[in-house]
């Protein structure tokens, strides 16, 4: 049987924040697709056409678009009336001896207020895109773990059908020998048994491919499958990144980009509660009316607070504990991703050693074997176990490589999800069928 082959190759990706990233595979090569197929570039544009989950960013940085016009504002200035010495007892029983002030006051900011707030403001959009580059990129590696399910599933179901043709080629040959008198009717009804079971194993993929489409377009908001197939290269790994390059690019992962981002809205956080130490002047100016003498007077005045410094103290020592925090927070989370990177890719090099045993060892093999077993129990040579065990151990290992296939790419997937960069140094060569 032939198989399609999933390319992964390196290219320039910007979207939603994501810079070269080659998560996005060109499914194409050597492929005709027809209008009913869809390959994963499709997909990735219809998701982020559709995809409601990318559009809360949208409102985000409106938010924080308000925010920073708050942000930018000075004080306001603040109108006054006061009145004294009216409606009391004789001689104040009327407005005769009243006194009347118009003022207006404000507030004189120190220690640089304003410009600490629009650099929070600042620090917090920072954040917000880093945190929109993690969604995306998370999202785009959902879609493709899904892509690759979906295309793998679909050669489940092309081997299912393999392994319903081969059933049926034991029932008749153990028909014939059962009509022949030369086995009882008890392997007959063995091999009807195993035909129907094969049967169900194809039904049940098909299913598991009706499933994964719908799952598939769920990612841009569809709940009915408007294609029929996906396209691409299953069996096409190419060569990626050693581990010291892909080490490297950890340092600027996602992750830690957020993090790194969280370090600088902290800091912005400690920078506005130090020029909370620095207290501010109010002010105020206004005018008088005495009414006992007809006469106006200017009034002014200023406060200062006290002790400002001392009592910010608990929210300087809260901001310097938040950035210590996120210093800690980033050399944790650096370990661990050093730590899975190391474990994926371990896991796909011996991965795609299993693959090429099976595909150029253990497959023609077993072929083989099942020819020759065919042959003998035709013959007589061997019986109805031997030559039933031979279609499965053959069954058994395409599966294996169909899965082995599908965890290769799906590792990729995860140290390109971890690193955000292009794991691939060259377009890969196809490996070669399998039959």
């Amino acid at each position: 049987m032939n198989y399609l082959f999933l390319r992964m190759p390196i290219g320039m990706f910007n979207w939603c924040g994501v810079k070269r990233l080659s998560l996005m595979m060109v499914l194409m090569t050597a492929i005709p697709v027809s209008a009913e197929d869809l390959n994963l570039s499709s997909a990735v544009n219809l998701m982020s056409e559709r995809n409601p989950s990318l559009k809360m960013f949208t409102f985000k940085h409106s938010a924080l678009e308000g925010s920073s016009f708050t942000a930018s504002l000075k004080p306001a200035l603040e109108l006054g009336v006061e009145a004294e010495n009216f409606t009391g007892t004789s001689p104040y029983n009327g407005f005769s001896q009243s006194e009347f002030t118009v003022s207006m006051s404000s507030v004189i900011e120190l220690g640089g207020k304003r410009n600490a707030r629009m650099n929070l403001v600042a620090t917090q959009s920072q954040l917000l895109e880093a945190q929109q580059q993690i969604k995306s990129l998370d999202l785009i590696s959902q879609l493709t773990r899904s892509f690759i399910q979906t295309l793998a599933t679909q050669e489940r179901i092309k081997l299912a059908s393999e392994s319903v043709q081969l059933a049926n080629d034991i029932y008749d040959s153990v028909k014939a020998r059962a009509a022949a008198g030369a086995i009882s009717d008890a392997e007959v009804k063995r091999s009807f048994a195993a035909l129907k079971q094969a049967q169900l194993t194809l039904q049940s993929e098909q299913q598991k491919l009706e499933s994964h489409k719908v799952i598939l377009s769920l990612y841009w908001a569809e709940k009915q499958p408007q294609f029929n197939n996906v396209t691409g290269e299953l069996f096409n790994f190419g060569e990626i990144q050693n581990i010291e390059k892909l080490f490297s690019d950890v340092e600027n992962s996602s992750l830690l980009n957020a993090l790194i981002s969280q370090q600088q809205l902290a800091e912005s956080k400690l920078r506005l509660a130090q020029t909370h130490s620095k207290s501010d002047l109010n002010w105020s100016i206004g005018v008088r009316r005495i009414e006992e003498t007809n006469d106006s007077a200017l009034t002014a005045g200023f406060s200062v607070p006290l002790f400002k410094s001392k009592r910010n103290a608990g929210a300087l020592i809260e901001a310097q504990a938040a950035i210590d925090q996120s210093v800690s927070e980033q050399q944790i989370a650096l370990l661990d991703l050093y730590g899975q990177i190391f474990e994926i890719y371990s896991l796909r090099k011996l991965g795609i050693t299993r693959f090429d045993t099976l595909r150029t060892d253990v497959i023609p093999a077993l072929s083989a074997a099942l020819d020759l077993t065919r042959t003998a129990y035709q013959e007589g040579r061997y019986g109805y176990f031997e030559y039933v065990a031979a279609r499965q151990e053959l069954i058994q290992a395409k599966k294996t490589l169909i899965d082995t296939a599908e965890n290769i790419l799906i590792y990729g997937v995860e140290i390109e999800q971890i690193t955000a960069e292009p794991i691939y140094i060259e377009n890969p060569q196809t490996r070669g069928n399998n039959s």
